[in-house]
């Protein structure tokens, strides 16, 4: 179902705009959540993470940490739930009061966060560990975010300072099949699961 945005005084958007909403929209359930490529490369992964802080105008060094355990499960989530939501969504809603467009705002991240949902959450039944629905629906909000910033790519105020955007570059990381829960201590966290038992071949020391 296509998926119809309007803005406060019910006026549609610009059909360009519709279609790329759209688009992105239709590709959440086809995402490799929480599986990342036996092949993924380490190095492409460091690089996307560093881009992706100065994309959020944050300065943290990495941390990879494994994701296999209830356990690790469980403490992805509580560090996803304890330090990315302040600052995320901070910057979220500052995009979003600026475009002036609440209604399509709130319709996309809506629309997004439902069919993300449904594909994280297949995932993480694979994984056969009941911590990992809690991790689907952090990964969800991540892509609701992303689809709304299309949004707001053309506003003047969000380009002078996302030139690159923010929650699409964070977005790219869980892509990856990877969990990134933002910064603890200074730290940008990145949990690598385990895909059938076995880690992604650059990521076998953790």
């Amino acid at each position: 179902m296509t998926l119809i945005l309007k803005d406060d005084n019910g006026n549609e958007l610009p059909a360009k705009i519709q279609k790329k909403v759209n688009k992105f929209i239709d590709k959440l359930p086809t995402i490799r959540w929480f599986k990342p490529k036996e092949d993924l490369s380490k190095e492409k992964v460091d690089a996307q993470v560093n881009f992706t802080l100065k994309c959020f105008w944050v300065e943290a060094s990495l941390e990879y940490k494994k994701l296999s355990t209830k356990e690790d499960w469980a403490s992805a989530w509580d560090s996803a739930w304890d330090y990315a939501w302040t600052s995320a969504c901070d910057y979220a809603w500052t995009s979003a009061m600026a475009s002036a467009m609440d209604s399509a705002w709130a319709s996309a991240i809506d629309s997004a966060c439902d069919s993300a949902m449904a594909s994280a959450m297949a995932s993480a039944r694979d994984s056969a560990i009941d911590s990992a629905i809690d991790s689907a629906i952090d990964s969800a909000w991540d892509s609701a975010w992303a689809s709304a910033e299309i949004l707001v790519k053309h506003n003047k105020d969000f380009k002078e300072k996302y030139p690159n955007w923010a929650f699409k570059q964070l977005f790219k990381l869980r892509k990856m099949g990877l969990y990134p829960v933002w910064v603890v201590d200074w730290k940008f966290i990145v949990y690598v699961p385990e895909v059938d038992w076995k880690m992604p071949r650059e990521f076998e020391t953790l």
